[in-house]
């Protein structure tokens, strides 16, 4: 009887588990369903993907089967996401694109697995199917880990929360299972995501105070941090593999020779183990640079003093608290529940404080960047799993002792309800709301209350199998609707269209392997991909002082921009093989400059020789889309470099019509634009326009130019086609109207000396530099 018993319970265990990754993986397809409308988001008969980073990975996939890459082409050609890419295009039938586009759908989705079984080791697998449910699509984690996300984060949370599961198998059961999985769980995360190093020191650290506190005479769990404290060696897998599995038998065949003493030995040398393999270099690193300051890293911030990148990139900036807490529990009520679910769930097992570093983790997004709220999203769904169960065992206590009991409840539920759709409706009112909106919204609430209803009835017949089910139904509703709201809302395009695809696969018949885009970092992964060529700057190298040099290019006159070209890529080549500090100190000691405005002034002369020689042909690939940031874009470059701050103030302001008032029209950047287009207003001040540019297509250069006041400053371009969405009208100052970008995308004007147009699209102009 027993064992037929354990059969049935592993048999829910896995029903849970099966059901938990069907309904993560259902979600995901709907981006699949919505996105399969366009057809320019259709490239080798496959969707194509959204994230940017994943094009690195794609590249280095792609180098790996073609068994070759290109030296000193930063491909990912080994990485993790890459290798195993690889693999799975080997040994299935699928397509590249399909693994690529598919891959994030089905191991994302394996995050239920541990959630399911965490919960099962505290004896209650219906709390992990809950949080399984809501943290398997919860905002933040879906978003990074959707249909077409191919990047690591597929699999950044479901490690850890391995590594979560087996530490506390380990403690409450201490069997030899988790004691040798535990150690390889840490080494696949730190192969996979080799950034994991932080978070694995915390849990391993909690693992070793929490042991010494509760546990400190079980000598199988300092024998587990030891093993993986090997795991942190910078050695060879396959090394640390051997040693493992040597002291793991050792331990096992001759148990009673490890005694306290001896593992408190064998842990120094550990220690001292990892000093030596410089498994312990990135504290150092920490340490040295953010605490100590010494003179290594004291150089680091020498020299020129280029733009932040951190100012630009939205992951690593600090979150509103309301989005913060949507992005972990989808809903701000729903967050509160689990928090407070968390640290009931800590009160009954002390045991889940092991999860507090992922929790942190994930918390620190308040500071560190919205990217960081993926950790916390497992961790809280456990504790509103564990809320929800512990609200149906008090349910469960109630007597409702005769009909009236049971009446007075609906009763309840029932002004409950109205008030509710009240409250929906006069909201909605606020929100201009469509009728189909009001209608939903009730629909959903009426068949809420109805399972509310239902099991209130049951509660009252005793029958509390039935009322289980129908007040679960009932949570998942309301748990999880914020979160399917969102995916339903959330549809992220393709990071390029079918056309800018075919554009730099026809750019790949003209260059060769060995030849540089310069272009904006944005674009520099899949540039890579389709084009097979090299870049200066992508979505890993782009530092102020990496970003420097694609952005003097662009936002420079031609002269100017043609020369850093040819400069900045054949020192960077340069530098491969006799590393430089800075390329651009090492470009002045060569031209015997030594001021740094009088070298950069010098590149607009006609007279300016290039000495350093010509190795490879270098094409500038200027896109539609960078209309948007080329604000952004221009900083990097018009700033001081002593300083850091921009020394040369300049306007670059894209913005569409809000509407018309008094003969004037309201442009949603703020400013006031006269209908004869003579001047604008903004913050009350009057200025003059030089020239207002119309264009009816920028890809075939038909425009025409109205002079207004030649001694103007600013210009106003109106684009009439579609090529830029979102954009109508670009406001700039004469700076960016003679840069290279403005000069040779909008108007087709390029010095025929410097450049040729070999790619001309809507979407982008690709030119070749001929210096």
């Amino acid at each position: 009887m027993q064992k037929i018993n354990r059969i049935f319970k592993n048999y829910n265990l896995i029903v849970f588990i099966l059901i938990a990754f069907i309904f993560s993986i259902a979600c995901r397809f709907y981006w699949i369903f919505w996105a399969s409308e366009f057809n320019e988001y259709f490239f080798n008969n496959e969707l194509m993907i959204i994230s940017n980073d994943g094009y690195a990975f794609a590249e280095g996939a792609r180098d790996m089967i073609a068994g070759f890459h290109q030296p000193n082409d930063l491909s990912y050609y080994g990485s993790s996401l890459s290798t195993l890419t690889y693999w799975l295009y080997k040994i299935t039938p699928f397509s590249f694109e399909s693994i690529i586009l598919y891959m994030s759908v089905f191991l994302s989705s394996l995050l239920v697995i541990p959630l399911v079984l965490i919960a099962n080791e505290y004896k209650n697998p219906l709390m992990g199917f809950i949080a399984a449910l809501l943290a398997s699509i919860a905002n933040s984690y879906y978003n990074r880990t959707m249909a077409g996300y191919y990047d690591t984060d597929m699999l950044v949370i479901v490690l850890p929360m391995f590594i979560l599961f087996f530490m506390i198998r380990l403690i409450l059961k201490k069997d030899l299972l988790s004691f040798i999985f535990l150690p390889f769980c840490v080494m696949i995360y730190l192969w996979w995501y080799p950034s994991s190093y932080t978070l694995n020191v915390a849990l391993i650290g909690l693992f070793l105070i929490y042991t010494l506190i509760f546990h400190r005479k079980e000598t199988i769990l300092y024998m587990s941090i030891i093993l993986m404290l090997i795991t942190l060696s910078n050695i060879a897998w396959f090394y640390q593999s051997a040693i493992i599995v040597i002291l793991f038998s050792l331990f096992v065949l001759k148990n009673y020779y490890f005694n306290l003493k001896l593992l408190l030995i064998l842990g120094f040398f550990t220690l001292i183990f990892l000093i030596l393999s410089g498994g312990v270099d990135p504290i150092l690193y920490q340490l040295k640079f953010y605490i100590f300051r010494t003179d290594s890293s004291a150089n680091l911030t020498q020299g020129f003093v280029y733009f932040n990148v951190n100012k630009t990139i939205q992951e690593v900036e600090s979150i509103d608290l309301s989005v913060f807490m949507q992005r972990i529990s989808s809903n701000e009520i729903i967050f509160l529940l689990s928090f407070i679910g968390f640290i009931l769930f800590i009160k009954q097992h002390k045991s889940v404080i092991l999860a507090l570093p992922m929790l942190l983790l994930g918390f620190l997004a308040l500071k560190g960047g919205l990217r960081f709220t993926i950790y916390a999203v497992p961790i809280m769904a456990l504790g509103f799993g564990f809320l929800c169960i512990k609200f149906l065992e008090y349910l469960e206590k109630i007597k409702i002792q005769n009909i009236k009991d049971i009446r007075f409840f609906r009763f309840l539920l029932i002004i409950i309800f109205l008030f509710i759709v009240l409250f929906i409706f006069f909201y909605l009112i606020q929100k201009n709301f469509d009728s189909y909106d009001f209608l939903g919204y009730f629909a959903f609430l009426l068949i809420l209350f109805f399972f509310i209803f239902m099991a209130l009835k049951f509660l009252y017949k005793k029958n509390l199998k039935l009322m289980r089910v129908f007040l679960i139904i009932a949570i998942l509703m309301i748990s999880l609707s914020s979160a399917l709201r969102h995916i339903y809302n959330y549809k992220a395009p393709t990071v390029f269209t079918q056309n800018e695809a075919i554009l730099l696969t026809k750019l790949k018949e003209l260059a060769s392997r060995e030849d540089y885009v310069v272009t904006w970092w944005d674009y520099g992964y899949p540039i890579r991909y389709y084009s097979d060529v090299k870049t200066l700057v992508d979505g890993g190298k782009h530092l102020g002082k990496d970003n420097f040099f694609p952005s003097f290019v662009l936002s420079k006159d031609q002269r100017s921009a043609a020369n850093m070209a040819r400069l900045s890529v054949e020192y960077t080549e340069k530098s491969f093989y006799k590393p430089y500090n800075d390329l651009l100190d090492a470009m002045m000691r060569d031209y015997n400059q030594s001021n740094v405005d009088l070298f950069l002034n010098s590149l607009s002369k006609e007279n300016f020789k290039i000495n350093t020689p010509k190795t490879r042909d270098i094409y500038l690939y200027l896109p539609s889309r960078m209309v948007s940031i080329f604000s952004t874009v221009a900083s990097f470059s018009f700033i001081d470099l002593e300083t850091g701050e921009l020394n040369k103030p300049f306007t670059f302001s894209t913005s569409y019509i809000l509407g018309e008032n008094n003969g004037e029209i309201i442009l949603s950047n703020g400013i006031i634009l006269s209908n004869d287009f003579r001047n604008f207003k903004l913050n009350g001040d009057v200025f003059a326009i030089n020239s207002f540019i119309e264009f009816d297509s920028v890809e075939k250069n038909e425009y025409k130019i109205i002079n207004v006041d030649p001694s103007a400053n600013f210009y106003i371009f109106y684009i009439k086609d579609s090529s830029m969405p979102f954009t109508q009208f670009i406001l700039m100052d004469k700076n960016m109207y003679q840069s290279a970008f403005v000069q040779m995308f909008f108007l087709g004007n390029y010095d025929k000396n410097l450049f040729d147009l070999v790619l001309n699209t809507k979407e982008a102009k690709v030119f070749k530099l001929k210096i």
